[in-house]
């Protein structure tokens, strides 16, 4: 498997790992307008949902539906439950398995009953759980950054890959 899409996610599941440590359970679970009325709880679970479906998918040699999840909402209000989901997803992306051809089923109809299957791998799959973290770790780091201030982030958190790179060649220059 390709080395630096594991170290992409290790870096962003110990991100949010960190943001677990260093956050109380008040502000994790607290209503935000700028977050229209949702928590960092639940950006937190949505994101975790994406790698747990991932895992067992894989685990389990079945398709990956994104679509077809279940919201555990304990995790949205327990860091402690939250920090065990994010160090097992850890643990998976660190035990470093064999790539595998995996299949994508999708909806895009607005009843979302005529599904497509999409051949996919591990790897692919991997790519798009680090832009869909980072997509609500961006939101995330804007809530905190509005709401909790001192709450310090990795300076990375929530940034694009790509937006880095830009930035560090900026300053290069």
């Amino acid at each position: 498997m390709q080395n630096q899409i594991l170290l992409a996610n290790r870096e962003i599941l110990n991100q949010l790992i960190h943001l677990c440590e260093n956050i109380t359970p008040a502000q994790y679970c607290m209503r935000l307008s700028l977050l229209s009325q949702n928590t960092i709880g639940k950006h937190m679970r949505h994101i975790i949902e994406f790698y747990d479906i991932l895992i067992e998918a894989y685990n389990e040699n079945k398709p990956i539906s994104y679509d077809n999840r279940v919201h555990c909402s304990k995790t949205e209000t327990s860091l402690e439950l939250t920090l065990q989901r994010l160090r097992k997803a850890l643990n998976w992306v660190e035990s470093e398995e064999p790539a595998k051809e995996l299949m994508l089923v999708v909806s895009y109809d607005s009843e979302g009953k005529n599904n497509i299957s999409i051949p996919s791998s591990i790897e692919r799959e991997l790519v798009y759980n680090i832009e869909h973290a980072i997509h609500h770790m961006a939101i995330i780091r804007i809530a905190i950054e509005k709401e909790f201030p001192d709450l310090k982030l990795h300076k990375n958190f929530g940034i694009a890959y790509s937006t880095i790179r830009y930035r560090d060649d900026l300053c290069a220059h």
